[in-house]
């Protein structure tokens, strides 16, 4: 399985939750300039990514975020973290699930709060996923002239 299609997967499974209005993409702290946002959101960020030699597998490191946006009083603080722990623990589930799927390891789930574009809490979760390695080359799905230079 590719980055690209581990990627796609972990927005599908995101974007299936009752909880997921937005998904934001490789920073959470876009939010910042999302004066319209919708929450709650789902964020991804990349992590490193591992291959060992000689093993037919690659483990992608990702932290994924629920962020959801807190009332004037902060009353709904920890109902906010409380979804925001079930909303990532079914897109892990899915992982499971998944085929080309063989193992999500290391998942921790952490509460905060943050001031993003609004006063915000949620739970962020940083996770391992293993998957079959792809052999042969990916293709690029967007245009672009392609020079090569040899040295």
């Amino acid at each position: 399985m590719t980055l690209l299609e581990t990627i796609k997967l972990i927005e599908s499974l995101a974007a299936a939750q009752p909880s997921v209005h937005m998904i934001v993409r490789q920073d959470a702290r876009r939010l910042n300039d999302c004066p319209d946002a919708l929450y709650g959101a789902f964020a991804w960020v990349q992590g490193t990514h591992t291959r060992t030699a000689g093993e037919d597998t690659i483990v992608y490191s990702f932290s994924l975020f629920y962020i959801d946006r807190l009332t004037a009083d902060r009353s709904n603080e920890t109902e906010i973290q409380s979804v925001g722990v079930l909303t990532l623990d079914n897109v892990v589930r899915g992982l499971l699930e998944a085929q080309g799927v063989y193992d999500v390891t290391d998942v921790n789930f952490t509460p905060f709060d943050y001031r993003f574009a609004d006063e915000c809490a949620g739970v962020y979760a940083t996770v391992r996923i293993e998957v079959g390695a792809t052999d042969g080359l990916c293709e690029a799905d967007y245009d672009y002239e392609q020079e090569i230079k040899i040295i």
